[in-house]
């Protein structure tokens, strides 16, 4: 019985490591907003949203790769942030001291 959840979980650990294709882990978060909100002050709330949204889904952290402007309908622009979340490793140390 033993083996038996061995073995489905080493093939678990085994995916959890393998390597990927950087390129095709780009993902990205998009917010919009009014093309005359564009100011310093309105900027930084946007990065903010953009950042919430980011840690919504990359639990760990996450590199920026690019962001961009696009224009929208109805006076509006979407501001989009392309990112990569940052892999997730395995750490057998343990947070606590025994001592």
């Amino acid at each position: 019985m033993r083996r038996c959840l061995l073995i489905p979980a080493l093939f678990l650990l085994a995916g959890a490591c393998t390597a990927r294709e950087p390129d095709r882990l780009v993902i990205g978060v998009s917010y919009d907003r009014p093309v005359s909100a564009a100011s310093p002050q309105s900027d930084e709330d946007m990065r903010r949203v953009l950042d919430l949204e980011a840690h919504e889904i990359c639990t760990r952290g996450y590199d920026p790769v690019k962001v961009s402007t696009l224009a929208a309908e109805d006076n509006q622009e979407i501001v989009t942030e392309d990112l990569r979340c940052r892999n997730y490793h395995v750490d057998f140390t343990p947070d606590f001291d025994f001592n």
